[in-house]
């Protein structure tokens, strides 16, 4: 069960990328958090500090996938899997 494989963060990433989790049943864990290359699946993502978007080649399946992306910014998931993205201080 995916409840069970919540990880807790909070820390500092230079960059943080949000894009739909297209593995999810479109009603729990939609998110797919890219941070500084590391991917986690999250419940929910608020995002409090200037975004842009950007675009990655997905070698795996030939494909590009976009996303939501935050530049030097702390990012705290929480143990019910709801992610906070703030501007880094």
């Amino acid at each position: 069960m995916i409840t069970d494989l919540i990880q807790t963060i909070d820390r500092t990433v230079t960059l943080a990328q949000v894009r739909f989790n297209t593995e999810s049943d479109g009603c729990n864990f939609c998110w797919r958090l890219i941070l500084d290359g590391e991917e986690i699946i999250v419940e929910s993502v608020d995002i409090q500090a200037p975004v842009f978007t950007s675009k990655d080649w997905i070698e795996a399946i030939q494909k590009y996938k976009h996303h939501i992306s935050v530049k030097d910014c702390n990012v705290l998931v929480d143990a019910s899997g709801n992610a906070l993205i703030t501007e880094a201080k």
